[in-house]
């Protein structure tokens, strides 16, 4: 399960001493907030994080628990960071916004005055789902939920750069639950891993599903998911595990002609339009991209420029666990939550 991290191989010993120093300053911060109180912000906060980089599935996670709330009565707020945004916009706020339209959202840098400034818009929020949230110490929470993506687990990794955590993998002592994604199978051995850093089993086991294809440009219209066998695609995305998608898309029986890959959250020119357009013409084919950078490629153009342009919406599957999970997030009503399972 071990995957090395980010810097190419040959700069594995200037890789080594900057592990080392990101260690220190990871256990530091730690300590730190070991011996503070974290805030409030009025209403129970569910957080969703992770210990290592990359995408492990959070934003259909995120969404997944909002609905999840909304259906039992709640009203949550969902709040984040906003990475990678431009002129104040977000591609992560735009995915919600669009997926999630009744949803509040609160985006800032100070989620403790995002989450503040949005229940002064919206009195009904009565609870917070924090993106991206575990080592976001300043926020007190009522569950902590963590992430282990199946496909790279990285949890018997290294630190950042040698390996993908962005803190000891012992961190997972801290979660409320240990929930996989991008599984397609209970796996014991992984759960074992889990369970020796987390103190228990992982509660459930999820798989990234894509629910339905939007179709812009030539129409217009939604593609049921079968539309996708035998399409020539040029996939162009700005994500986190671009692998992940694009076997996805092969999965779904996809022809990918090109794959163009930007770094997560890139922020799209006219000139990236252009190339990707360029080529997809070339190859005679529809560009397929993610939702999150629909969010952005969308705010480039009134009309597609070209040719058809797919966006994936994306949800998750439970394979395990559904009921737990559930059961943890309906015990809100009365206040806090437990940690426990």
């Amino acid at each position: 399960m071990t995957a090395s991290g980010p810097l190419h191989p040959a700069l594995a010993p200037l890789a080594h001493v900057a592990a080392l120093a990101y260690g220190v300053g990871v256990r530091a911060r730690n300590a730190m907030w070991g011996m503070r109180t974290a805030e409030r912000v009025g209403v129970p906060v569910i957080s969703v994080g992770n210990v290592s980089v990359g995408g492990t599935g959070k934003t259909p996670f995120v969404r997944w628990c909002a609905e999840a709330l909304v259906s039992s009565g709640h009203r949550p707020a969902i709040a984040l960071r906003g990475y990678g945004a431009r002129d104040g916009i977000s591609d992560e706020a735009e995915e919600y916004r669009a997926m999630l339209p009744g949803v509040p959202l609160a985006v800032g840098a100070d989620r403790v005055a995002s989450i503040a400034q949005a229940r002064a818009e919206d009195p009904r929020i009565d609870c917070v789902v924090l993106d991206d949230g575990f080592q976001h110490r300043r926020i007190a929470r009522d569950l902590d939920i963590v992430l282990v993506d199946a496909t790279r687990p990285a949890i018997d990794g290294a630190l950042l750069p040698v390996g993908w955590l962005r803190e000891p993998a012992s961190a997972l002592r801290r979660a409320g639950m240990v929930v996989v994604t991008r599984a397609e199978r209970v796996d014991p051995a992984l759960a074992k891993s889990i369970e020796l850093l987390h103190g228990r089993p992982p509660v459930a086991w999820t798989r990234h599903a894509w629910t339905r294809i939007e179709r812009h440009g030539a129409g217009g219209h939604d593609m049921p998911m079968a539309a996708l066998a035998g399409k020539r695609v040029v996939v162009a995305t700005a994500l986190a595990h671009p692998d992940a998608f694009a076997a996805d898309a092969i999965a779904h029986g996809a022809r990918i002609a090109d794959d163009i890959r930007f770094r997560d959250h890139h922020a799209f020119t006219a000139a990236d339009v252009e190339r990707i357009v360029v080529r997809a013409r070339q190859k005679d084919a529809a560009v397929l991209c993610s939702g999150k950078d629909w969010a952005k490629f969308g705010r480039l153009f009134r009309d597609p420029p070209g040719v058809e342009w797919l966006v994936v919406r994306a949800g998750i599957d439970f394979l395990d666990g559904e009921a737990s999970v559930r059961h943890a997030l309906g015990r809100l009503g009365a206040g806090a939550v437990s940690q426990e399972n």
